[in-house]
């Protein structure tokens, strides 16, 4: 059984964040809240981490799972090549938030964690709780959301299956999300961008940021 700790979105306990990081880097699981839903997460250097998080999921291993990366838009080009100029537009207006973005993947990203086409979604949520467990662990967070695959994604830390709490090292409950709906997802590796999932970002909003 996972150690659960409740947490304060707004202001995250140092102490609790520290103790979530430390078993980040020592290649453990962490569930934890974001602004659209709760996410299951390990840290990007390691390996086993993610596999786990698989095997949580019950996910298809063809489905690979989006990196979570602090709010500067400069990343997209250190986990990305080939990055299109409307892509950085599109970190700039909506990160921090409920935007991922597909592009090319660098060599910064292990092919075990690339798509099968080489690339990446790479995301930087509206989340202190996360964008602390990303500074303190030192890595990004390689995430997806808390449940079982092809099953509803939980808003808050009540809707969170027992199996999936049970699973991870440590849980953070947050409460309730914000959004209480996925990212938006964005294609980014054409000359064009392409929305693949509309989420808690409208897709008229995205299209004009493309546009502009």
């Amino acid at each position: 059984m996972s150690k659960v700790f409740r947490i304060d979105p707004e202001n995250p306990s140092a102490e609790v964040v520290n103790l979530a990081a430390t078993v980040l880097r020592d290649g453990g699981i962490v569930v934890f809240p974001t602004e659209t839903v709760y996410g299951i997460g390990a840290s990007s250097t390691s390996f086993t981490g993610c596999h786990e998080i698989f095997d949580i999921k019950i996910r298809p291993l063809d489905k690979p799972m989006p990196w979570l990366v602090e709010d500067d838009d400069a990343l997209l080009d250190k986990y990305g090549v080939d990055v299109p100029a409307y892509a950085h537009s599109l970190a700039k207006a909506f990160w921090p938030g409920a935007l991922t973005l597909i592009v090319k993947a660098s060599n910064m990203v292990s092919k075990d964690f690339r798509a099968a086409d080489g690339t990446i979604g790479l995301r930087s949520p509206d989340n202190e709780i996360v964008m602390e467990l990303i500074r303190a662990s030192g890595a990004a967070l390689i995430a997806t959301s808390a449940n079982t695959s092809g099953a509803p994604a939980p808003s808050s830390f009540a809707e969170i299956e027992e199996r999936v709490i049970a699973a991870a090292d440590v849980s953070l409950d947050g409460g309730e999300t914000q959004h209480k709906q996925a990212s938006t997802v964005v294609d980014c590796t054409g000359p064009e961008c392409a929305i693949i999932r509309e989420g808690a970002i409208p897709s008229d909003a995205i299209m004009a940021v493309c546009a502009s």
